[in-house]
């Protein structure tokens, strides 16, 4: 076993041989290129950081122990660090050296964390990206303008999901009724979480919506309008459970050329029996708001259209709250 013991130690001295040869052959192809500026920007400067401290930790930790061979090696891969960290802070890109080195390393810190979600974002790609990209394109047109803060928000997840986003395309086929956008829209949410996406990347795409609609720091009436219905909407996917405040639609046919209208143009419209005959209900909805501009768009094709917490049995409870309200 004595024996043993040496031969390790002897190959553990031997090994600081290795480790110089690695260092230096490490350091040899960055060093002819130590000023180029994408050599710069591939190097992290925190990461770095990161590592000298565990290093030196061990380097005192072996200098207590009387472990040379170890502290050899430790401060080796430190130095190696140090050259990393000299590098990645553009000290020999032209005209650099002259900012000073807390300057240099203010400016790289920001370089990276500004970049620090690039490689998050890459492996996260869900799914259902074109989906959510189509949604968020929606959301940014929904009051009809564009700011430069919501276009480049969204660009920047096409990019990273190589998505190829056409902002000219979507301002030219934007319709022309606000409300069918709205309607159009709530569809799309609906028919993304009918593919049953991860209730964790529905909560992200929830706070992506928010942060889209606050990241121009005005908040229109539509924008408040649609965040309301989408907000239920994506909120009871993520709890499972049901939520109670919800609004439906009832229309009811007066004569037969309305039952037509109804059940050629109006799919999403759903016939239901009641005590008197039948009637038709859309929704259920989360928002009375939005609800209201559902109703509105049926009473503006003549139809007779009232907004309930319930689905009523009677048709002619239906006809006296509607006098009520009225």
């Amino acid at each position: 076993m004595e024996t043993f013991q040496k031969i390790i130690s002897v190959l553990a001295f031997l090994s600081i041989g290795f480790s110089i040869a690695e260092v230096y052959l490490t350091i040899n192809p960055i060093w002819k290129r130590k000023h180029e500026r994408v050599v710069v920007e591939s190097i992290s400067v925190t990461a770095q950081l990161v590592s000298l401290g565990p290093g030196l930790i061990f380097a005192l930790n072996y200098l207590f122990n009387g472990e040379y061979i170890g502290l050899i090696d430790t401060l080796l891969f430190a130095g190696l660090a140090v050259f990393y960290l000299l590098v990645g802070m553009s000290l020999w890109v032209p005209g650099e050296r002259k900012k000073g080195f807390w300057t240099l390393i203010k400016e790289t810190l920001n370089f990276e964390r500004k970049e620090a979600g690039d490689l998050a974002k890459s492996f996260l790609k869900p799914s259902g990206a074109k989906k959510i990209i189509n949604i968020l394109s929606q959301v940014a047109m929904i009051d009809e303008v564009i700011d430069p803060r919501e276009k480049e928000f969204i660009q920047s997840f096409a990019d990273h999901w190589s998505i190829n986003l056409s902002w000219e395309n979507l301002t030219i086929n934007k319709g022309a009724d606000a409300s069918v956008n709205l309607i159009n829209l709530r569809q799309d949410v609906t028919d993304y979480l009918a593919t049953s996406p991860p209730q964790k990347q529905v909560s992200e795409l929830k706070d992506i919506i928010n942060a889209l609609v606050n990241i121009d720091e005005e908040v229109s009436e539509k924008e408040k309008l649609i965040m309301g219905e989408l907000d239920g909407l994506l909120s009871e996917y993520i709890s499972q459970e049901p939520n109670a405040a919800r609004y439906h639609v009832i229309v009811v046919p007066q004569n037969e050329r309305q039952v037509q209208v109804i059940t050629t143009s109006l799919s999403e419209l759903t016939r239901y029996e009641v005590g008197e005959g039948f009637a038709y209900n859309s929704g259920p909805f989360y928002s009375k708001e939005y609800a209201d501009v559902i109703s509105d768009g049926y009473r503006s094709l003549n139809l007779f259209s009232i907004i309930t917490l319930t689905l009523p049995s009677q048709i002619n409870s239906i006809v006296s709250e509607d006098e009520s309200q009225s």
